[in-house]
């Protein structure tokens, strides 16, 4: 397993081999936290692990063959929650799930998960890992921010996380390195170097969601520009040809400083002056222009007219038509 099997003079520090599921289900659980393993080749499994302390690190070095891992905290007497592991893949590959995000990592990938709430891991072919766990409150992110962070891939095609992936691929080729005062100030360096990967992601998950909202905003402004017309369109109709909740739609309209019935009845009143000033319109009266871009009430129509342009609609007609533009 490219592990040093442990012998008579093996010290608590020193690597640990198993050939069998169950002990190494039992052997993952002491080091960690509660686990349940499970593998579809019980005859052949094999694995190894070596751990060190370092600071507010334990550390973990890896390698195993083909299995899942399970974890599903099973009340007050589970003593395992509270902590915060983070896996770099070294070799073969690993899908992680929790929280709904399901993420696959090959070599060089980074991803965290939080042992207070269930989660699963499937290696497929034989794997080498390294696992850092720690407390919540040693990393210096807002919980809130940290579970955006859950079962994310973190991948080497990005600089910080491909130097933050180096660093802490040598300490599982140096764990030897990891003891007293030098692992304590070794850990304390990954924790910080995690810290700005972590940080990097958070700020491009922002930078895409409000891509993303840009581009809902585009689609609901064409939306509700060619469905100007239509009686029903309120915030409930406009939400739910975009797929997405009423609040959600609000929060859109908000980012621009004002509000979804604001921007329809501007742009409604838009198509009415344009049809007004229009001399293919002037027979048409004013208020069946109206109605057209759903103004039903002519006095209500007339009122909200003068108070976005200053003059009442039948002015607005005559000024235009008696003065065209060159």
């Amino acid at each position: 397993m490219g592990l040093t099997p442990a012998g008579p003079g093996r010290t608590a520090t020193s690597p640990e081999l198993v050939e069998s599921i169950r002990d190494w289900s039992r052997l993952t659980s002491r080091s960690f936290v509660p686990l349940s393993c499970t593998t579809t080749a019980a005859r052949t499994f094999r694995a190894g692990i070596v751990g060190r302390e370092a600071g507010n690190l334990h550390v973990s070095h890896l390698r195993f063959s083909p299995h899942a891992v399970e974890r599903v905290p099973t009340g007050p007497g589970d003593t395992g929650g509270g902590r915060f592991k983070v896996n770099l893949q070294l070799e073969g590959r690993c899908v992680v799930e929790q929280d709904g995000r399901r993420s696959v990592l090959n070599p060089g990938d980074l991803t965290l998960y939080d042992t207070s709430e269930p989660y699963r891991l499937e290696f497929p072919e034989e794997s080498r890992l390294l696992v850092l766990m720690f407390d919540h409150r040693v990393l210096d992110l807002p919980p809130a921010a940290v579970a955006q962070l859950r079962a994310c891939r973190l991948g080497p095609e990005g600089a910080v996380h491909d130097m933050v992936a180096s660093f802490l691929a040598s300490m599982a080729e140096h764990m030897d390195a990891l003891t007293g005062m030098n692992g304590q100030r070794l850990g304390n360096s990954a924790l910080d170097l995690l810290t700005t990967s972590f940080n990097l992601e958070l700020d491009d998950q922002v930078a895409a969601s409000a891509h993303e909202k840009d581009r809902l905003r585009a689609r609901v402004h064409d939306w509700v520009e060619a469905n100007l017309g239509r009686p029903d369109l309120d915030p409930t109709t406009i939400a739910r040809a975009h797929y997405i909740s009423v609040r959600r739609l609000h929060q859109v309209f908000q980012d621009e400083g004002t509000t979804v019935s604001t921007w329809v009845r501007t742009r409604r009143l838009e198509r009415c002056r344009r049809a007004l000033e229009d001399p293919m319109s002037a027979g048409v009266p004013v208020a069946r222009i109206a109605a057209r871009w759903g103004f039903p009430d002519a006095a209500h129509f007339s009122r909200v007219f003068k108070a976005a342009y200053g003059v009442s609609p039948s002015v607005a007609r005559a000024r235009a038509l008696a003065d065209p533009p060159a």
